[in-house]
C-alpha cells in the first residue's frame, strides 16, 4: 500500500493579519487560496466581518513584535 499524504499539507494558502470589523479582534490567519474573506469566521464567532489589515508580515522584525 502507498504512503498516505495529507492533501491539505500540499494545498496553497494565504497567511495574513486579519481584523474583525464587528468586534475589533486582530489575528494572524491562514486560509486556502479559494477562500473569500466574507466566508471567514473570527475567533469570537463573527462570520463575514473579516478584512485584511494590509500589514506585510515578512517586513516585521522580531524586535517590533509587541506581546
Amino acid at each position: 500500500m502507498g504512503k498516505i499524504v495529507d492533501i491539505d499539507e500540499k494545498r496553497p494558502g494565504i497567511v495574513s493579519e486579519l481584523i474583525c470589523v464587528r468586534c475589533g479582534f486582530r489575528w494572524i490567519g491562514h486560509r486556502p487560496i479559494p477562500t473569500l474573506l466574507k466566508d471567514i469566521e473570527c475567533p469570537n464567532g463573527h462570520i463575514s466581518f473579516a478584512c485584511e489589515t494590509g500589514q506585510d508580515l515578512d517586513a516585521i522584525k522580531p524586535a517590533e513584535v509587541v506581546v
